[in-house]
């Protein structure tokens, strides 16, 4: 049995605009599918990166230079944001 995933309003609309910026370079379907792939990963072992701050975790996509920064609580993980890594936050 895996970990739920919510995501906060702000990580889906950070989510949302990469999509954009990737449908304009006809890449939004591969970027969807890397997300996808860490989600999976998060389900099911959401501690296997140490908290960086304020008990946040990252997880960096694996082609894209996307992160999720979530925290895990109980049984859930709950992303707070996805941000181009060279984004200042």
């Amino acid at each position: 049995m895996g970990f739920k995933v919510l995501m906060l309003k702000e990580a889906a609309i950070e989510l949302h605009v990469a999509e954009c910026y990737f449908a304009s370079k006809n890449l939004s379907a591969d970027f969807l599918k890397d997300f996808a792939k860490q989600l999976q990963f998060l389900k099911t072992t959401p501690h296997s990166f140490q908290v960086k701050y304020r008990g946040i975790r990252i997880l960096n996509f694996e082609q894209f230079n996307y992160s999720i920064h979530y925290k895990v609580d109980k049984k859930e993980v709950v992303i707070y944001r996805i941000l181009n890594q060279r984004q200042n936050f």
